[in-house]
């Protein structure tokens, strides 16, 4: 064997090392600027969900306020409700006394 040939061919994987280092290069810089692409993207999109939280929180909020109102309301009506069962059981017992007060008049008139 000659050294002619060794030579030439530790040349050429030299240069082929050397191609494949440029290449290797060239793809990790795609690949980190698919990845910073990537982040970026997942950035909006957690902005995005922060956004969507935000808005439900507001939702939650006028929900409870409605909640606390009705309950507002709820306690107006049952005390109203309560005058008025009031009421109508003093009408009950005053009607029911003229009746009693009839029946008697027309029982013991003699």
């Amino acid at each position: 064997m000659s050294a002619q040939p060794f030579e030439a061919r530790m040349a050429h994987l030299e240069g082929a090392f050397v191609q494949v280092d440029r290449r290797l290069e060239s793809f990790e810089h795609t690949m980190d600027s698919r990845f910073n692409s990537v982040e970026s993207r997942f950035g909006q999109v957690e902005s995005r969900f922060n956004q969507v939280e935000s808005r439900f929180n507001q939702v939650e909020s006028r929900f409870n306020q409605m909640d606390s109102r009705f309950d507002r309301l709820e306690s107006r009506m049952d005390s109203r409700f309560s005058i008025i069962d009031q009421r109508f059981n003093w009408l009950i017992g005053v009607l029911f006394a003229s009746w009693i007060s009839t029946i008697a008049t027309v029982l013991f008139h003699r």
